[in-house]
Formats: structure tokens, C-alpha cells, sequence
């Protein structure tokens, strides 16, 4: 076999080489915008995290005094509430499910 070898040989296989490189090349570079996509997800998802906590959850610290709750609207509910250890369940309908891009991390 190697006596047969020629130069067109090689030619076909830096072809074939180049070839085979520039699909691996292609794919990388898909594979790399497609992680890029997900990596701002994950971090848009963040902040909307970091944002909700800030807003929601170190509301204790402004919480209205008893001044404040006088002059809350009727109707709407003061963040002191008067039941405190009232339980909440809540239950998403079943035919929602889990988003595609959070599966992941659920399971």
C-alpha cells in the first residue's frame, strides 16, 4: 500500500482534513453561541432573583408602623397582617409544568 501512495493521496487527505476541521470549527462555534445564550439567561435570571429579594423578601425592615397602617387604602392589605402564622399553601395547575430551561436545575 505505501509503495502505491502518491501525491494526489495526500492532496485528498489534507482536503478531507480540512474539511472535517472547518465542520468541527462550525460546530464548536454553534455550541459556543448556544452556551453564551444560556449563560445570559442564567444571569438575567439573577438579577430578577437578586431584585425580587430586594424588593420582597428585606421588606421587614420596612415594614409600616402602627401610624403607617392608619393611613393604608381600604382594602388592601398591610404587610403586618394580622394572622401571621396563617398557613399558605400554594399549588400550581398541573398542566403548566416545568419551563424547558429550568428542568435542568429542577431535576
Amino acid at each position: 500500500m505505501w509503495e502505491q501512495l502518491t501525491p494526489t493521496d495526500i492532496q485528498r487527505a489534507r482536503e478531507r482534513l480540512a474539511a472535517l476541521r472547518a465542520v468541527t470549527l462550525n460546530r464548536h462555534a454553534e455550541e459556543i453561541k448556544r452556551l453564551d445564550i444560556e449563560q445570559a439567561e442564567i444571569e438575567a435570571f439573577e438579577r430578577l432573583a437578586e431584585s425580587f429579594a430586594q424588593r420582597y423578601m428585606n421588606s421587614a425592615a420596612s415594614q409600616p408602623t402602627t401610624e403607617d397602617q392608619s393611613q393604608v387604602a381600604v382594602g388592601s392589605v398591610p404587610w403586618d397582617s394580622s394572622t401571621p402564622d396563617a398557613q399558605v399553601n400554594h399549588h400550581a395547575p398541573s398542566n403548566l409544568g416545568t419551563p424547558p430551561r429550568l428542568r435542568r436545575f429542577v431535576q
